[in-house]
């Protein structure tokens, strides 16, 4: 069995990750400037972060989004995954992700996500996130401030 590895990308990441997008990173309409600089920012930026997961030297995982460390929560903007495992795959990321926001003294994970995007609203809720508001934000608290 070939054991799952999550790491933070580095720059000489970046071909493995549009190499893992494919042919979504061309159909992106949300993204305005190209996958490959969008990407290298994320990367590049210390208030972002952007971790993947390997299985067999090939990207099966990413989640990446926002730190507001002052603020006390991350903000994930994209959760991804390939392969017949999803549920794993999402969690050990998660997991992964959770005690990377505990060392940064993160208290709280969130997430905005259009109502009709139905399989991101499966992934977050995979993760035992709550819904809160009308345009859908899911959040998990993962250290309680009390």
């Amino acid at each position: 069995m070939v054991k799952m590895e999550i790491k933070q990308a580095r720059e000489r990441d970046l071909n493995l990750i549009l190499e893992y997008l494919g042919k979504r990173t061309s159909n992106r309409k949300n993204w305005h400037i190209q996958s490959k600089k969008f990407i290298s920012s994320y990367i590049k930026n210390k208030n972002n972060f952007f971790f993947i997961t390997l299985k067999d030297k090939k990207v099966v995982g990413t989640i990446n989004g926002e730190l507001w460390i002052d603020k006390g929560f991350a903000y994930i903007g994209e959760v991804s995954y390939k392969g017949k495992d999803k549920e794993k795959i999402i969690n050990e990321m998660f997991n992964y992700f959770k005690e990377f926001c505990k060392k940064k003294k993160i208290k709280l994970i969130n997430s905005y996500v259009n109502k009709k995007n139905k399989e991101i609203i499966k992934n977050y809720r995979l993760l035992n996130m709550k819904k809160t508001g009308e345009y859908i934000g899911f959040e998990k608290i993962i250290e309680k401030k009390w």
